[in-house]
């Protein structure tokens, strides 16, 4: 039976598999490590691209005869840059790195904000790429321009395997720097911004063959020289959205829920107006080349630092037991928004997450939480209001209903939040599958060998093989 390896990497782990739609296995897990050196933090990319290498050669080793592509997926925004010889200039730096603090304050004294999202129609965070190369341009303009080759993260990683460089459409839609109309680089935008356009590769659309293992490659994961590389949804929440089962004819509201919460529908072309602006909405690529309009919000990540820390202090509680704690505390008074800012740094010993969501509480006239229990309720809670507001403005905007909302992602497996947020929203919540975004990239991988012939096709194939769980709207103790 055909097999295919998707590389996913996640902001905290990544993992390599092997399988198809029926099913796969893990052939390595491991951290996707970011270093803090100084006052900056890096991804430890070559580290992360030799576990990638030894999950590839497990694959090989267990299916030699089977495997037919690789498809690699990853956070978006962030990205190497390399020198005239192809060699990688400095590590990549992590989207959390504090010297865009002030990057997007600079750059809207360039060129005006309204004008930038007209452009890009992409929601203005301060990690989006624009303002990682100002940063750059800011403070070493000489790393940039001994740069000559963009590339993501994903195509940094599929260069490495195969020599090839290429800009695939997806993960190029999450920069800040691409036309969705023609979706192309907006040339005319970096030169208002002194950012050089002729370091970016010719953009790819997902389910193109990058190319063959080159064979230095190919020899040392003993793999068939003709196993290729294919530019799947690069940017992991792409490939989520392709996985979402929605049945032909149904408008697809989709909920990406991990470490960020990607909340939207699709769109045959963007939405770029005073509506999507005034409600911060992006506009990014789908795999079939269409538009995710959707919100960012500061999904898991909240809790997930919340944990962290109650873990270094000897409170280690499994996901599943704060869960049913939150589940114990009932209702909660105060309404966290979890895109407020501070928020997004990662918790430190010196500025704990659990201590920042006290701080919030008192600032907007609440008393701080007294439990674990409450802090996982209120941050669950909190995440159900923020959805349910997201999917307001969403039909308010597209003139459409909203009857049903699939989430995907690890957030599906957590019964207390789909129940919340079904509540809330008085929506259905179809709750699955799971590993959306691995299955979403061997999708795509199966639809660029010809095996199946439209995403449609392989959304009903999902259907049928996933455990999708339905959550209807009523109150929750």
């Amino acid at each position: 039976m055909k097999k295919y390896i998707a590389v996913d990497l996640g902001a905290s782990n990544g993992r390599v598999i092997v399988g198809n739609l029926e099913g796969f296995e893990a052939t390595n897990r491991f951290p996707t490590w970011n270093i803090r050196l100084g006052d900056s933090v890096f991804w430890d990319i070559l580290a992360i691209f030799n576990e990638i290498k030894k999950g590839i050669k497990e694959a090989v080793r267990l299916y030699p005869e089977d495997i037919v592509s690789i498809g690699i997926d990853t956070w978006g925004v962030d990205y190497g840059l390399l020198d005239k010889n192809g060699n990688l200039i400095g590590n990549p730096y992590m989207y959390r790195d504090s010297r865009t603090d002030s990057a997007m304050e600079e750059v809207l004294k360039v060129v005006p904000r309204k004008e930038i999202y007209e452009r890009t129609g992409i929601q203005f965070a301060q990690f989006n790429t624009l303002y990682q190369l100002w940063a750059m341009k800011r403070d070493s303009p000489e790393v940039l321009a001994a740069a000559r080759h963009y590339l993501s993260i994903p195509d940094l990683l599929s260069y490495w395997l195969t020599g090839v460089m290429k800009n695939e459409f997806t993960h190029a839609s999450t920069t800040q720097l691409l036309n969705p109309y023609t979706g192309q680089w907006d040339v005319e935008l970096m030169k208002k911004l002194g950012l050089p356009s002729d370091i970016f590769e010719e953009i790819v659309p997902s389910g193109t063959v990058i190319g063959p293992l080159a064979p230095h490659i190919a020899e040392e994961l003993n793999a068939p020289s003709n196993l290729t590389v294919v530019a799947v949804g690069a940017h992991d929440t792409a490939s989520a959205v392709a996985a979402v089962p929605v049945e032909e004819g149904k408008e697809n509201l989709f909920l990406s829920s991990g470490t960020w919460s990607l909340l939207g529908v699709e769109s045959d072309t963007p939405v770029i107006n005073d509506k999507t602006y005034g409600h911060d909405l992006t506009n990014e690529g789908t795999v079939s080349g269409t538009t995710r309009l959707l919100k960012n919000i500061m999904g898991m990540w909240i809790l997930q630092e919340s944990k962290r820390f109650w873990d270094e202090n000897g409170e280690k509680y499994s996901w599943d037991e704060l869960s049913d704690m939150a589940r114990s505390n009932g209702p909660v008074e105060w309404h966290l928004n979890p895109n407020d800012q501070s928020f997004f740094a990662p918790s430190s010993i010196d500025d704990p997450m659990p201590e920042r969501i006290g701080k919030f509480c008192v600032k907007n006239g609440w008393k701080e939480p007294a439990s674990i229990g409450e802090y996982v309720r209120g941050i669950f809670q909190g995440l159900a209001e923020t959805y349910a507001s997201t999917i307001e403005a969403l039909e308010d905007i597209t003139g459409k209903k909203y009857d049903e909302l699939y989430i995907v992602g690890g957030g599906c497996r957590d019964s207390l939040l789909c129940e919340l947020t079904a509540e809330i929203s008085n929506r259905t919540v179809l709750a699955g599958p799971g590993e959306a975004t691995a299955l979403g990239n061997i999708m795509i991988q199966i639809l660029a060998s010809g095996e199946i012939s439209s995403i449609q096709q392989g959304r009903d194939l999902l259907r049928k093989t996933q455990d999708i769980k339905e959550y209807q709207p009523k109150p929750v103790n």
